[in-house]
């Protein structure tokens, strides 16, 4: 029942606007040894409102992942049954480069420098046909 009252006294402490979204989130724990899913209900600059598939036993502090956006540390405030709150602490984690962007931007990076070689080539190339041709 502390939880629940919990719940009414973060949503009259709220000092930035929610917004209402539709996200899959990750909840990340125990050493990031535990994943798990989450759907982000409201979301605003202080905190998010998630949905759990099921109830579960979580810690205090958790690290909440929202794909295509930075990994937050965050403070559990509320619970009830599926749905928390949680509060952002801290600034916002560095993002994960290990994913399919990150791999997808370093082949992009590797082609546009051997797109500048070939260019090269070419120009030595130009370079040389055009003295032949005034030679």
């Amino acid at each position: 029942m502390a939880k629940e009252t919990e719940s009414f006294l973060y949503l009259e402490q709220r000092h930035s606007r929610r917004r209402s979204t539709l996200k899959t989130g990750k909840i990340i724990f125990n050493n990031s040894h535990c994943v798990v899913e989450c759907t982000v209900r409201d979301l605003s600059e202080e905190g998010a409102r998630l949905e759990l598939p099921c109830h579960l036993d979580l810690p205090e502090v958790v690290i909440l992942n929202i794909p295509g956006g930075p990994s937050r540390d965050c403070e559990i405030v509320w619970l009830s049954n599926t749905k928390l709150g949680v509060r952002f602490l801290g600034t916002p984690r560095p993002r994960d480069t290990s994913g399919v962007r990150a791999a997808l931007l370093h082949r992009v990076q590797l082609i546009q420098s051997q797109l500048d070689v070939i260019q090269s080539h070419l120009n030595e190339l130009r370079g040389d046909i055009e003295a032949s041709v005034d030679g």
